[in-house]
């Protein structure tokens, strides 16, 4: 048996029908020379035949409410997990991302083990694609895409390539013998002390927000529902919306160094221009400057451990976009004093801090206060790194993997990018009836792109 902490526990609270918490990504395929349709559905058969290891042969355990727990499923079916789609003709990107938009709506199954795996064919010039999901419950974007280096290849003659859910059995660290009275009551008095330690870490984080806020006078700390109302800022209802684009990874560093940024702070004002640009053009732009939230890894460089290890912190965007340029060096500021004040809190304060935010934008949701107060956020953007070389499975080489996320409630949309051998790939998911048209918004984000690549220098105008 294997215990849930009560802040991976905040993703199963937090989740709802209109915003299921699970992360997904989408890689697409290149066919070996010389395989078709044939050579796919020996692939399928033979990726049915891999035993499921931790966490992908757990199911929630039934009956247990105030600390969920992990429990092998006895009754295991591969075949639902395991799935095949076919497009129909042309097999276009659009046709694919339709397809994944409709898949990522819909809440995993709390009966059995909580990921679903496609392979999806059909798609133009010799490609198929992976769309994989998993709960958050289960793991972060930084493991996923650990996961997903360890089921690749870097050559494309291995012919071996264990599937993402073939992991090992369920880590020491985690197996659970039966234990007696005693050990229950010092497990207890353990905890006790601990929640009355994490009580006063997170005290004493919302008074160094309120210090370096008020006192100190510093504008970029944000609060709390202080964001701007949007119309991002609704309950997006359970459809989706999925776009993506790419750039060269090469032109993104280029770019956040010539201005002494870091890629975070490219990521976020290219997403704030973006955002900014769409609002105008459809006629809602707010006046005061959005709130995002950027998740940060909280692993140290000796820390490899599965699972999750990330928090939100809320971070300020431009109030200047006419000068792009500015609205960079605004955002650096911004996200520098947001990490300046949690870089020195403990771990677990900082966990319990974020999910306490998100779960006032849940409450906002269910008691429907949204016209009452504030939000808390209006929007996600976050950056996973992924695998520098080209990967490979089973010979077929891995083209492209895009990020698919999650919604918190109240919030339309999430940017999440991905570095992958020399590009940055960005998934945009969005509420389909907040963003109806997606598409527009990525063009946006493409203008954004090409106007801080020519200030820069790094693209020629």
């Amino acid at each position: 048996m294997t215990k849930i902490s009560i802040i991976d526990g905040g993703f199963l609270l937090t989740e709802s029908h209109h915003s299921p918490k699970h992360v997904g990504a989408l890689l697409i395929l290149e066919l070996p020379r010389g395989k078709g349709p044939a050579w796919l559905r020996k692939l399928l058969h033979e990726m049915k035949q891999a035993p499921p290891g931790f966490p992908f042969n757990q199911k929630l355990k039934a009956g247990n409410t105030l600390q969920q727990e992990l429990e092998p499923d006895e009754h295991f079916e591969i075949d639902y997990h395991v799935r095949h789609s076919v497009l129909p003709r042309p097999g276009s990107d659009d046709q694919l991302l339709d397809v994944v938009a409709r898949l990522h709506a819909n809440l995993l199954d709390r009966e059995r083990p909580l990921w679903e795996f496609h392979l999806i064919e059909g798609l133009s010039n010799r490609r198929f694609a992976f769309y994989t999901k998993i709960h958050h419950v289960l793991c972060d974007g930084i493991t996923f895409a650990h996961w997903f280096n360890d089921s690749g290849s870097l050559v494309p003659e291995d012919k071996e390539t264990h599937t993402i859910w073939q992991r090992d059995a369920t880590p020491a660290s985690h197996e659970d013998d039966d234990i007696g009275y005693t050990q229950m009551i010092m497990d207890g008095v353990k905890f006790l002390g601990g929640s009355i330690k994490t009580a006063i870490g997170v005290s004493t984080l919302s008074a160094k927000l309120l210090q370096r806020r008020f006192f100190e006078g510093d504008s970029n700390i944000v609060l709390p529902l202080s964001a701007p109302k949007t119309s991002l800022n609704v309950a997006t209802g359970a459809a989706r919306n999925l776009a993506i684009c790419k750039y060269p990874l090469a032109e993104v560093r280029a770019i956040a160094k010539s201005q002494g940024a870091s890629i975070n702070d490219l990521i976020m004002t290219l997403c704030d221009l973006a955002v900014n640009r769409y609002f105008r053009e459809t006629g809602h732009a707010p006046e005061e400057p959005l709130v995002a939230y950027m998740p940060v890894n909280l692993r140290t460089d000796n820390e490899q451990e599965d699972g999750n290890l990330i928090s939100l912190i809320q971070v300020k965007m431009a109030s200047e976009h006419d000068d792009p340029l500015v609205s960079l060096q605004q955002i650096r500021k911004s996200s520098k004093s947001a990490r300046e004040v949690f870089s020195h809190a403990a771990r677990p304060a900082i966990q319990i801090y974020t999910l306490l935010v998100a779960l006032m934008s849940l409450g906002e949701e269910v008691l429907k206060l949204d016209k009452l107060l504030p939000p808390a956020i209006n929007l996600v953007i976050s950056n996973v790194p992924g695998s520098s070389e080209k990967l490979y499975f089973r010979g077929a080489e891995v083209l492209d993997i895009y990020p698919v996320s999650t919604l918190p409630p109240m919030t339309a949309l999430n940017v999440t990018a991905c570095s992958y051998a020399g590009t940055f790939y960005f998934g945009l998911i969005s509420g389909r009836t907040a963003i109806p048209n997606l598409k527009k918004l990525t063009a946006c984000l493409d203008e954004a792109y090409s106007e801080l690549g020519q200030l820069t220098g790094v693209i020629e105008n």
